[in-house]
């Protein structure tokens, strides 16, 4: 599949690059996106390589051991979609961490938030396919007991992430407004949709209840 492409060429990269690296590598960006920690090259090498390897198999091995394994077969385009995203958005970041070791100046946040924008307008457009299940999705209390409570929450988070990637892309000319745009909308879109499972889930608990003369 196309997401273990990418796990597998971020492992070629990483041993392409790994001779080429020097003892001390970055590790760690602050919020102005500066360098502020170093660490050893095969920390930069195969640190995200092996965390993308990883992300592939949990991506295999989700849909064998879920409770509702029949649910996957429904949505497995969105869930394998959803993985490529994934697996695309950290060889981007991958590739974002060695060019400081090339010579490469540059504010590290402002280019990795619009691949991370991306990531969220893909998201938004997935969410809505996916079905009940305990480990991909909006998983609150509410969702995971109601199919419907699911699907109106998804339907929700997705405009919700797909308005949080297209805030942070809008705001990405301004620097000095990222940084608040990014985790307004971030925490904004989440507690949003967990609100929203929380009263709809109410809602038809209220619709069921009958009522007495």
């Amino acid at each position: 599949m196309a997401a273990y492409s990418l796990a597998m060429a971020s492992v070629i990269l990483g041993v392409a690059i790994f001779p080429m690296l020097p003892a001390l590598v970055p590790t760690h960006w602050n919020a102005f996106g500066q360098v502020d920690a170093f660490g050893p090259s095969w920390v930069g090498a195969f640190l995200i390589p092996a965390l993308m390897i990883f992300i592939a198999l949990l991506f295999a091995g989700i849909p064998k051991i879920d409770v509702m394994k029949e649910n996957f077969k429904h949505f497995k385009r969105p869930y394998w979609a959803l993985c490529f995203v994934i697996e695309l958005f950290f060889l981007i970041l991958f590739e974002l961490t060695l060019l400081p070791n090339f010579g490469f100046s540059f504010n590290f946040f402002q280019f990795l938030l619009f691949p991370a924008a991306l990531l969220f307008i893909s998201i938004g457009f997935l969410l809505p396919s996916f079905k009940r299940n305990f480990f991909v999705g909006i998983r609150t209390p509410w969702t995971l007991s109601s199919d419907e409570v699911w699907d109106k929450t998804h339907r929700f988070g997705g405009k919700a992430f797909f308005f949080a990637g297209t805030a942070i892309i809008a705001s990405l000319p301004y620097p000095k407004a990222i940084l608040i745009v990014t985790i307004a909308v971030t925490v904004s879109a989440v507690a949003n949709s967990v609100l929203f499972s929380f009263l709809e889930f109410r809602k038809i608990e209220k619709e069921l209840t009958p009522t007495f003369p």
